[in-house]
């Protein structure tokens, strides 16, 4: 792998994750509730599932599973199920009694890691793209497993930076208070439905 190709793929890697997703609308929203501190653990988790089915694309294991259209579907559906009830659940929350600051750092961060890792891994297009992405930055006349971890490496460190980026961004919208928090939470879990919606309509 050349300098060039990895710059490309840095490159290439945070544009495609600034655009925002499911992910994306899920740190939002866990940093509205529960403040950017505690979203941090919903990144950990998007970043492990992402982590997971980076591996697998790698191991090409990724392969047998976009061989299996039944097993494809059911993780396709199980995620789509998953963001739909994320999306409701945003939408209901109300902020704790005592106001904003009380609320703050209630949560689990195991809960809200488990959100995120189980979100990423419901999305099996996260596989198709690494299928067909990570090849384009591989160099096959060297050594693949130090490659794989340079790339995974720096994928995470994107994810990581983009998404607390996002979660920072909630923080101003916290501070003014229950009613803006309510309205930028059920702004959205609406978008997570609509995602979801739009996700259905396509398989």
């Amino acid at each position: 792998m050349t300098w060039a190709s990895f710059t490309a793929f840095v490159a290439a890697t945070t544009v495609l994750c600034i655009v925002p997703g499911p992910a994306v609308l899920l740190v939002v929203s866990e940093a509205l509730g529960h403040g950017s501190a505690k979203a941090v653990w919903s990144i950990l988790g998007i970043i492990a599932g992402g982590t997971a089915w980076f591996a697998l694309s790698a191991t090409g294991i990724g392969a047998l599973l976009l061989a299996s259209g039944k097993l494809f579907m059911a993780i396709k559906w199980g995620g789509i199920v998953y963001l739909l009830w994320l999306g409701v659940r945003s939408f209901l929350r109300k902020p704790q009694r005592g106001g904003i600051q009380e609320a703050h750092g209630t949560a689990k961060g195991g809960k809200l890691f488990a959100a995120g890792f189980v979100l990423q891994m419901g999305n099996p297009g996260v596989l198709v793209f690494f299928v067909a992405f990570l090849p384009q930055f591989l160099d096959a006349h060297a050594p693949l497993i130090p490659q794989l971890a340079i790339l995974a490496l720096a994928s995470a460190a994107i994810e990581f930076a983009v998404q607390f980026g996002y979660a920072l961004l909630a923080e101003p919208i916290r501070r003014l208070g229950p009613r803006f928090v309510t309205w930028g939470e059920r702004t959205a879990g609406v978008m997570l439905v609509a995602l979801g919606l739009a996700m259905a309509a396509r398989s």
